[in-house]
């Protein structure tokens, strides 16, 4: 986390400080929820149920493809082409 902060925009960096409250509230009772069925083992059976079923590559193929075609995973790929150092890296990967 530490790198990643230090990482990101000054932009970014305000943001996460002047947010953070707030998303910390939003997403608390989520991780809350996710916490409690990690303890009871549901989630791990959960897991361990989708796994195992003889079409799973096929439906995590899927999963993974509505993913990537999701409208924020498409603006993230456009986003990221923006950098100036994906740009120079890719142009120095041609030359």
């Amino acid at each position: 986390m530490d790198w990643m902060y230090a990482n990101c925009s000054t932009t970014a960096q305000r943001g996460a400080l002047d947010w953070k409250k707030k998303f910390k509230a939003a997403t608390l009772p989520v991780f809350k929820e996710l916490y409690e069925s990690v303890e009871t083992g549901a989630e791990a059976k959960r897991t361990i149920d989708t796994c195992s079923k003889p079409d799973y590559r096929e439906k995590l193929a899927e999963e993974l493809k509505e993913l990537r075609e999701s409208e924020l995973w498409q603006a993230g790929a456009a986003v990221r082409k923006l950098r100036p150092e994906k740009q120079q890296v890719e142009a120095s990967m041609i030359n």
